[in-house]
């Protein structure tokens, strides 16, 4: 793990260290408080690589720290916190908080698991072949709950299965066996606490945002507010392009449909008159059809009854 600096500073050295966070406090319009304890060296030493483009951390003792945010004379600032830290250490960046906080989520890196750590999630050993030959790992993972059978000379787990659940210990058995298994459990990165900008302070659950999902939401939001400004008839800068393509769309079919002799229309009016002659026309040759079949039901009707009447005077007669 990352070691803290050494106590045995000279005055002047302290001094120094403390106008040099200040110098940093003053320049810098984003900061942050990460905590390092649980942050091996090796990973540090590869991850400040990778974000000097866009951050720099500096570390020293939480009192130095301490001293050169109250002699820094920025708005708020004293409201960043280094208690929250066990092994606090500061982040400058160019980056606002939640692009920073991002960023350092996505250079997490996965580790093994000594024994003694809190598991961040479940802990699963999958289905199948370990390739470990049978032996002490056998009852190991018996005794860790696992389903397992010796096939073709080799520990095969029957069904995935959690051995550690989340937030429990990881014990030095649950590690061996992970070890073995080349699984690495734990989440390595940088820890941002807090972070401040521009007088404002932010936790780390406020910068823990989806970013996707927000930007979903915001699009959503917007769509929705600029409908009913149009439809509600608000006008300005946004609207009013929609309400006019609206209101002119509206005045075209207008004059199309009452027949209104516009140069821009005239040739859909005509068309649409055309259209609805047709239609009436059509109307009236269905009516006549009608009428006509009509007449030739009430004709047949009449003849029927002539020739009753003709048969039922021959039959008197008779």
């Amino acid at each position: 793990m990352v070691q803290p600096k050494p106590k045995s500073l000279t005055r002047e050295q302290k001094e120094a260290k403390v106008e040099e966070f200040k110098e940093a406090l003053e320049d810098y319009d984003v900061i942050g408080i990460l905590d390092m304890h649980s942050l091996p060296a090796r990973q540090l030493q590869e991850i400040e690589s990778e974000i000097e483009e866009f951050a720099d951390i500096k570390m020293s003792r939480k009192t130095l720290m301490n001293i050169a945010l109250e002699q820094t004379d920025k708005e708020g600032i004293e409201e960043l916190d280094t208690d929250e830290a066990m092994q606090p250490a500061f982040i400058f960046s160019t980056k606002d908080p939640f692009q920073l906080y991002s960023l350092i989520q996505a250079n997490q890196t996965s580790a093994a698991a000594d024994g003694g750590e809190i598991a961040p999630n479940d802990i699963e050993i999958p289905e199948g072949d370990t390739g470990i030959g049978p032996g002490p790992m056998l009852g190991k993972l018996q005794g860790a709950g696992a389903q397992v059978q010796v096939q073709d000379g080799s520990i095969h787990v029957q069904e995935a299965s959690v051995i550690v659940e989340a937030g429990e210990e990881i014990t030095a058995d649950d590690a061996e066996i992970l070890n073995q298994l080349e699984i690495e459990p734990l989440q390595i990165g940088l820890d941002l606490i807090i972070a401040y900008s521009e007088g404002e302070v932010f936790t780390s659950e406020e910068l823990d945002i989806d970013t996707e999902e927000y930007r979903e939401d915001i699009e959503s939001a917007a769509t929705a507010g600029f409908n009913l400004a149009v439809n509600a008839g608000v006008v300005n800068e946004t609207t009013a392009p929609a309400i006019i393509q609206e209101a002119v769309r509206k005045a075209r079919n207008l004059a199309i449909s009452e027949g209104l002799p516009e140069e821009e229309t005239i040739e859909e009016a005509v068309s649409y008159a055309a259209s609805a002659a047709e239609s009436v026309d059509a109307e009236v040759d269905l009516e006549t059809a009608k009428e006509e079949l009509n007449e030739g039901d009430e004709s047949e009707d009449e003849e029927d009854s002539s020739e009753d009447s003709e048969d039922n005077e021959e039959k008197e007669e008779e």
